[in-house]
């Protein structure tokens, strides 16, 4: 917070010492702003050094573009380099229902896409590989989460092979039960971003721009380097060959239900749960997620058989022992909470202990 330099004395001329307090707020006015140019000549510095890390990182940065049989361009969105091998991350709805796809570096070079090599459905991100005669660019992946009020950096790229760098600051860190971490920025982040890297201070990937598209709006975030580093390459499946399944699977209806819950829209979220669990009744984080949503909604009974049914079929599902021992405590059943503390300690002692507070 600035302070105020003004004092009694300042607004009195006539006040004892005032040509000598006069001379000493001068001076340590003076050091706060030699202090403030300090500040910001630093700031300037690193953000100079950040645009010399970012120019470096131009040949990692892609466009990408799917079309349909005949050619035609059916969606458009950003993307990066992963791996010297052409790996590539981007959101996965840009290659959706696409008969062909390819990559336009910076230079302008045209690469097409071969392979899936895995995907994340619920928070829409896809990695794919392009063949390409020489080794990719890859762009380095941070294993830890930003600070809150770090600065970062959101890089895109565009198909006329141009980039564009906004600056944010991380705002939040969210959890979302059975999702795990997003990352919220300061501003809002435009969809035309989808798929670009953001990136702090060192020049390192700390996220991906994700956007879902929810009843016709856009709901955009960033999601943590971790989710890249954990969608392992496999085999690959032919992209040509990579939607071929026609149904709808019971992951399909799950991620379906994500962005509503975001939303906090719990009525429709709950209804593409519960037709997950339809498909496949084993489906643990489907049963766990309709218990989240009846108990938003005040449905502790239902909440509490659809927790129960999640720990049945994964015996050491931590979020779900978690939140059943709540569900325990909002039906005043103290001793059935306890149990479930019991459980959590050999499970994970951090939630644990923050059951048995609310216990207590």
């Amino acid at each position: 917070m600035n302070k105020n330099l003004e004092t009694d004395e300042l607004r009195n001329p006539k006040a004892p010492h005032f040509e000598a307090k006069i001379m000493k707020k001068s001076f340590s006015q003076s050091r706060w702003i030699i202090f403030l140019l300090f500040l910001s000549s630093t700031s300037l510095s690193a953000q100079d050094h950040l645009s010399a890390i970012i120019k470096r990182m131009e040949p990692s940065l892609l466009a990408v573009s799917a079309y349909d049989q005949e050619g035609n361009t059916i969606n458009q969105a950003r993307g990066f380099f992963i791996s010297e091998k052409g790996d590539v991350i981007a959101n996965r709805n840009v290659l959706k229902g696409a008969d062909h796809a390819d990559v336009r570096t910076m230079d302008g070079m045209l690469y097409p896409v071969r392979l899936v090599l895995a995907e994340d459905r619920e928070v829409n991100l896809i990695r794919f590989w392009v063949e390409i005669p020489t080794a990719a660019h890859p762009l380095s992946l941070s294993s830890s989460l930003p600070n809150l009020g770090e600065r970062v950096a959101v890089i895109g790229s565009s198909l006329q092979s141009e980039k564009s760098v906004s600056y944010r600051t991380v705002s939040a860190v969210q959890e979302i039960p059975s999702l795990g971490k997003i990352i919220r920025l300061t501003a809002l982040i435009s969809p035309g971003l989808d798929g670009s890297p953001v990136v702090n201070m060192k020049g390192e990937v700390i996220g991906v721009v994700t956007s879902l598209l929810v009843e016709g709006q856009n709901f955009t975030f960033v999601v943590p380097s971790q989710r890249i580093i954990s969608l392992n390459a496999h085999k690959g499946i032919p992209f040509d060959k990579w939607e071929e399944r026609k149904e709808e699977t019971a992951e399909d209806l799950y991620a379906k239900g994500l962005p509503f819950l975001w939303r906090e829209e719990y009525e429709k979220a709950l209804l593409y749960f519960k037709e997950a669990v339809k498909k496949d009744p084993r489906y643990a984080d489907a049963h766990f997620m309709i218990g989240y949503t009846d108990a938003q909604l005040g449905r502790y009974p239902d909440a509490l058989d659809a927790y129960k049914k999640a720990t049945q079929i994964r015996p050491n599902f931590i979020f779900a022992h978690f939140y059943l021992g709540l569900i325990y405590l909002e039906m005043r059943d103290r001793n059935h909470a306890l149990e479930e503390y019991s459980i959590l300690k050999n499970l994970n002692r951090d939630y644990a202990k923050d059951l048995l507070n609310m216990i207590q």
